[in-house]
């Protein structure tokens, strides 16, 4: 017995300097010295041997803990690399106390959790395993997602901590303080695990009264927080970001087999339709989880499910669910950098949010840094911030203006539309500077290219708000979309994104029409022509090119209406129609010399040279072409000399002259490359690729041939079938095959 008492005494001293030292680590916070800590753990150690000593000589085993880790009862799948770096955390060699799991709702927080638990009890790290949330959730079987709150304080969280630990005295406490000494006694020799459960539903008081009482936290024992909002917690943080497609498919595949129904349509559906619901739901489980409930439960099928994942009006339970508490909680500010980051369709910097809100750089810090918290924005390398795709359909739905507002539970949460016009209004300036047509547009094309998938949102965002095609509903944004169109046009063409300038084209034909501009709906339906002109698309074209002289007659000033004539001239010539092709080209080149403008007469008279071309009349041809070269080299214009250039090279090459041929050939392709256009840097390489052959160098030649045809396959040129006969005769002739 008096060596019973003797170890009880020395226990007790041993606890009492192991409580010392870890009240001292508490006071130091993230600057504990490297030493403190382990002489924490030296203390650890004696407190636990003593105890183990002393449990032997009564004859006891040590205390058991339990586990109320909950079963698991749905799909988990990948988060390899997020696990290793929890399963590092709780490592008995990490010094570290807690990890933090914070992200968007939904996004797995939880099961992740969980599943590290379940694997460490799996390494025996542990030996006691107590989960705690601060509310409860489930999915019902119609995929709704509800909440119920259930724990909303530290002492809530202590008590149920005390509960799974059997330490009934401690829960009977009245004192708040008191209990939190008792239980961090209680856990002292102990190496339990402690699952803290959706944070984000406590007030902030209550977070840092958690974030103090896991510092003081006894060693070995260690915790796992999760929370929608950043904790400032100084231990490791993992910021949970999308699944990856394949885990996301492989998700699916998962519940298809709990559910035969869902099972049969995974089966049935295209792959491009699920690579679209991986892209709509950003890899969010929740989301994929709730999309797959409405086809198994609901008899949707999955790409009306998937419109209604678009359509955050259609589904404001998930919505609600995953953004409602953290919208109501925003700041003026706030909302405004939100709203501009809906346009943003790449990771914006600080400063762009600045220029396209108007508010200063600390501003924009500052509601940054609270957005981040929040999980509403994602900070990524290099100072840039995002919108998950799921928070930019949210925000897309709450702002004012759109055909989606006044659903609950959004309608409650508005966003000032101004601020989203102000960013749309950004781009178009962003566009209109390094855009437009000017001779020397394309030296700034590369930044227009680098922003093109911004560009591209903003047209989409553009026209819905404007409404077309139908009635108008936004003037501001039917004009905006012009401005854009106008912006683009030439940059589109150039660097051939030709499906894409047809859209656009398309939309400031019906912009403009709307607002009874009818120049601007001519030169939009101008722009459509006109690829399908370059595609030998021809009686597409010639609809096109209708509509645009319609439009021109409506409201067109001399130059618009000769041009409609000159196109109209351009459909007559790709028909074969020579003579009416001709006619259409002199009364537009007599428009253009009677207002002095010199670039469109040599447009015109170009025009004129391919018609006497095509009729055998080379000599004239020839005129005509170098007339409209020395018109631009004048003016400077690179692009239409490049074009100029190759018209000249396939004269000589009509005429069997190749060697005469070349040097325009080359002059066409360094221009047509310096520019960007390429159509022409396509058709200078065919061109050089039928001098070489006429050469019998068909080793040469193919290279440059193949090379073409890539350009064209991928813009659907009109002279695509000849560069594919051109590239298999060459590989003939060349022994390639």
């Amino acid at each position: 017995m008096d060596n019973q008492e003797a170890l009880q005494r020395t226990l007790n001293r041993a606890r009492r300097a192991l409580q010392i030292l870890e009240e001292e680590k508490a006071s130091f916070g993230i600057r504990i010295s490297p030493d403190l800590v382990i002489e924490l753990e030296e203390k650890q150690k004696e407190v636990t041997s003593l105890e183990t000593r002393l449990s032997q000589l009564q004859g006891q085993r040590p205390e058991s803990l339990p586990d109320n880790l909950p079963r698991y009862i749905d799909v988990f799948v990948g988060r390899k690399q997020e696990i290793a770096r929890c399963m590092e955390a709780l490592s008995p060699d990490e010094r570290g106390w807690d990890v933090v799991i914070d992200g968007i709702g939904g996004m797995g927080k939880t099961a992740l959790a969980l599943e590290v638990a379940h694997l460490a009890r799996k390494q025996d790290l542990f030996d006691a395993y107590l989960f705690v949330s601060a509310k409860t959730t489930s999915l019902s079987t119609e995929g709704v997602r509800q909440e119920t709150l259930a724990l909303s304080s530290l002492d809530s969280f202590c008590r149920e901590f005390a509960k799974g630990l059997g330490k009934t005295d401690i829960v009977k406490m009245t004192d708040a303080t008191k209990r939190r000494r008792a239980l961090l006694d209680a856990l002292r020799g102990r190496r339990t695990l402690l699952i803290w459960d959706n944070l984000e539903t406590l007030n902030a008081e209550e977070r840092d009264m958690i974030s103090e009482f896991l510092r003081k936290l006894p060693i070995p024992n260690k915790a796992i927080i999760t929370s929608r909002r950043r904790t400032g917690e100084s231990a490791p943080t993992i910021r949970l970001d999308r699944l990856l497609e394949p885990e996301a498919l492989e998700l699916m595949r998962e519940k298809g087999r709990s559910h035969s129904r869902l099972a049969q349509e995974l089966n049935a559906t295209k792959p491009e339709i699920l690579t679209a619901l991986y892209e709509a739901s950003g890899g969010n489980p929740l989301a994929l989880d709730w999309t797959l409930g409405q086809v198994a439960h609901k008899g949707y099928s999955i790409s009306v499910a998937l419109e209604r994942l678009r359509n955050a009006a259609k589904s404001p339970d998930l919505y609600g669910f995953l953004f409602a508490d953290a919208a109501k909680t925003l700041s003026e500010n706030d909302r405004t950098v939100l709203s501009a980051l809906v346009v943003f369709l790449t990771p914006a910097k600080t400063a762009a949010l600045a220029d396209a809100t108007d508010l200063a750089i600390t501003e924009i810090q500052v509601s940054l840094e609270r957005l981040v918290t929040l999980s509403l924005v994602n900070e990524l390398d290099g100072e840039r911030f995002g919108l998950h795709p799921l928070t930019r359909t949210y925000i897309r739905a709450a702002v004012g203006g759109t055909d989606t507002v006044g659903t609950a539970p959004l309608s409650g949460i508005r966003f000032d539309s101004t601020a989203l016009r102000k960013a749309l209004r950004y781009w178009v300036d962003f566009a209109q500077k390094y855009g437009g047509d000017d001779k020397d547009a394309y030296k700034t094309h590369d930044k227009v290219e680098a922003e093109w998938q911004n560009l591209e949102g903003v047209a989409t965002t553009l026209r819905e708000i404007a409404g077309i095609p139908g009635a108008l509903k936004d003037r501001e944004a039917a004009q905006m979309l012009i401005d854009l169109e106008k912006a683009l046009s030439n940059f589109l063409f150039f660097r051939g994104y030709w499906d894409e300038r047809v859209h656009l084209g398309e939309w400031r034909y019906q912009a403009g029409k709307a607002l009874g501009q009818w120049s601007d709906a001519g030169w939009g339906a101008y722009d459509v022509a006109w690829i399908y002109y370059n595609r030998a698309e021809t009686e597409r074209a010639a609809s096109w090119a209708a509509q645009m002289a319609e439009a021109m007659e409506q409201g067109g000033n001399r130059r618009d209406k000769a041009f409609a004539i000159r196109l109209q001239g351009v459909i007559a010539q790709q028909r074969q129609d020579w003579a009416e092709a001709e006619r259409l080209y002199q009364e537009a080149l007599a428009i253009y010399r009677e207002l002095g403008d010199e670039e469109c007469e040599a447009i015109a008279l170009n025009d004129l040279g391919r018609v006497a071309q095509n009729q055998g009349d080379y000599d004239r041809a020839e005129s005509y072409y170098k007339q409209t070269l020395a018109i631009e080299e004048k003016l400077g214009n690179k692009e239409r000399q490049a074009s100029y250039c190759g018209c000249l090279g396939n004269l000589a090459l009509n005429r069997d002259r190749p060697s005469e041929a070349r040097p325009w050939y080359k002059r066409e392709l360094a221009l047509a490359q310096e520019v960007g256009r390429q159509n022409l840097v396509a058709d200078a390489q065919v061109g050089l690729a039928r001098v070489l052959e006429k050469e019998e160098r068909y080793a040469e030649a193919l290279p440059l041939a193949q090379s073409a045809l890539k350009i064209q396959e991928r813009l659907r040129d009109q002279n695509l079938n000849f560069s594919r006969g051109l590239v298999e005769r060459l590989r003939h002739k060349a022994g390639m095959e």
